[in-house]
């Protein structure tokens, strides 16, 4: 019998079974992220990689075709894009190359860019009409 303070902590034994916490990527050791397929952390030399595998005549149709997803699952910056010219060697790809799927899948790249291009570009004009103070005059 204990007297009527605070209740006393249970036992490890009758806590039941540890708990487990679930891990996350980096301590799982085999575990390996490339670089080349991040959606934000891209640079030139990934985009540069890719449009040589494009541009080289013995490409094998499996790493075309590696490249091309390569390419659509990055976030490419509209400075990335001029830069490295790819969108150029993709949009040769969409309007001349004898594969059907190679053209349709290359089409698909180009559309999403322009599309992310042009949000970039409107998120940049309002910013610098916001920085600059510049207003939509009332009617």
């Amino acid at each position: 019998k204990h007297s009527g303070g605070a209740a006393r902590p249970p036992s490890f034994s009758q806590m039941g079974p540890p708990v487990r916490r679930q891990a996350t990527l980096h301590q799982l050791g085999k575990v390996q992220t490339s670089r080349s397929s991040s959606y934000y952390n891209v640079n030139i030399e990934d985009v540069e990689s890719q449009k040589q595998t494009l541009l080289t005549a013995s490409t094998s149709r499996t790493d075309f075709v590696s490249a091309l997803r390569q390419l659509s699952s990055m976030l490419l910056t509209k400075d990335l894009l001029e830069r490295s010219m790819i969108g150029v060697c993709v949009n040769k790809i969409a309007k001349k190359h004898p594969d059907i799927e190679m053209r349709t899948l290359a089409k698909g790249i180009v559309e999403k860019w322009r599309t992310e291009v042009r949000e970039q570009v409107g998120r940049d004009t309002k910013k610098a009409r916001g920085v600059a103070g510049w207003r939509k005059p009332a009617r």
